[in-house]
């Protein structure tokens, strides 16, 4: 059987119907299913609460008897579909009706446009392939007046490194010169040359003391994803997510405000995902080759850490001081889009429009009167992840905004029940 045959679905559509809370007319599945597992949302006569509700009390008097939970009979039907399609997801609404000749099984196939999402199949569409909002093109420099801290030690790096890794084989001239010529005219700092010529890579063990630095695991020079991962395309999840994330301010003014940057070079990681990094761009006030930390919680920016390499590894003092916002880096009252307009607010009024998340009907509107922007990027279909709009007028706006891009369209594939057979059909095999 294939994901084309309502014999696949007919258990999945009959468990839907017989969990559905009492007077229930249609009951929904809409999500997407593949690679052994499934997630989705159900919905009963469009609603989600319904449900949840119904399925707390099944699942006391589960408790109480002994019997199979609310969702058994789901989870053993979906499992068996999530079986044939080891590859890849298939997004997909599923709708039992009261009457089982309106059931039917909606495959969609998203074109790269098309953006899924945890809560919505399609949560938003990117007009303009592979774009990123303008803060995520922003680049920094460093200020005429860098220059590099008093405990600059190279030598006490080199030594310090030496002593606590004495096996350690360090990278070779032409290998640091090599991941300095991919800075764009920017220059390793001393330190940072001592430390790879001393050790190419391993984990750096500093002597355990309460409150002082314990060392890091060096990241080599080549071949690490970690030298990538908080680049500002790394960085970028979705336009609904990120549309509105901005840096960060260093209020001390150490450290410039962006997404990310090549001149955080990266050194060390704590191997909890987050990096320590030499700040080729400092801000006004920073030093050149001064540590930050690029944390893997923070959507934007870089934390100051300390004055130079020495000052970390020998003197092994750390700030722990975060940006006054917290670890978010949206910057307060901007960690969401406005809901009556779908624009991020922290855009200048004459800047032109690159994001909207409006619901279908918002859409709809907009594009009967003509006044989609032509600046448009990306186009975010659920402002309201809580609540999500129906999906069939989801995707009608999505594949309206596609084709005014000239855009692959979302194509659907319906599955529905066959048509019951008479006597006289069955006695004939007609």
């Amino acid at each position: 059987m294939s994901l084309t045959d309502w014999q696949t679905w007919d258990p999945f559509v009959d468990a839907l119907r017989r969990s559905a809370p009492p007077g229930t007319d249609v009951s929904e599945f809409v999500g997407s299913v593949g690679r052994g597992a499934w997630q989705g949302t159900y919905l009963d006569d469009g609603d989600a609460d319904v449900r949840r509700d119904h399925y707390r009390t099944l699942a006391r008097e589960a408790a109480r008897t002994g019997g199979p939970g609310p969702k058994a009979a789901l989870d053993d039907a979906l499992r068996e579909i999530a079986a044939l399609t080891p590859d890849t997801p298939q997004h997909v609404r599923v709708a039992a009706a009261a009457r089982p000749d309106d059931d039917v099984v909606e495959l969609f196939a998203l074109p790269s446009a098309v953006v899924s999402g945890p809560v919505a199949p399609v949560l938003e569409v990117v007009l303009e392939p592979g774009a990123l909002p303008a803060q995520y093109h922003a680049t920094i420099v460093p200020p005429s007046s860098a220059a590099v801290a008093p405990s600059a030690d190279p030598d006490a790096v080199a030594r310090v490194i030496a002593e606590r890794m004495p096996d350690a084989v360090g990278a070779t001239p032409d290998e640091i010169a090599a991941a300095e010529a991919d800075l764009s005219g920017a220059r390793l700092p001393d330190e940072v040359r001592a430390l790879y010529a001393t050790a190419g890579s391993g984990n750096l063990r500093l002597p355990p003391e309460e409150g002082w630095f314990g060392g890091f695991e060096i990241v080599p020079l080549r071949g690490s994803f970690l030298r990538e991962a908080f680049l500002p395309a790394a960085r970028f999840s979705t336009w609904t997510a990120d549309a509105g994330t901005f840096a960060p301010e260093d209020p001390s003014g150490r450290v410039q405000p962006a997404i990310g940057s090549p001149l955080w070079f990266p050194v060390g990681t704590d191997g909890a995902g987050n990096v320590y990094a030499a700040d080729l761009a400092p801000g006004v006030n920073g030093y050149v080759g001064q540590v930050v930390l690029l944390d893997h919680e923070m959507r934007a920016g870089a934390v100051y850490r300390a004055a130079s390499l020495a000052a970390l590894l020998v003197g092994r003092e750390e700030s722990s001081a975060r940006p006054e916002q917290g670890p978010g880096p949206v910057a307060p009252g901007l960690d969401r889009l406005d809901q009556r307009s779908g624009l991020d607010q922290r855009r200048e009024p004459d800047q032109p429009a690159e994001f909207l998340n409006l619901d279908p009907a918002g859409w709809a509107e907009r594009l009967d009167a003509g006044t989609v922007p032509d600046t448009l990027k990306a186009a975010g279909l659920v402002p309201d992840p809580a609540r999500p709009p129906a999906l069939s007028a989801t995707i009608t706006v999505a594949n309206r905004l596609l084709d005014l891009r000239g855009l692959e369209p979302i194509a659907v594939n319906r599955v529905t029940r066959p048509e019951s057979k008479g006597l006289l059909d069955r006695i004939f095999d007609r």
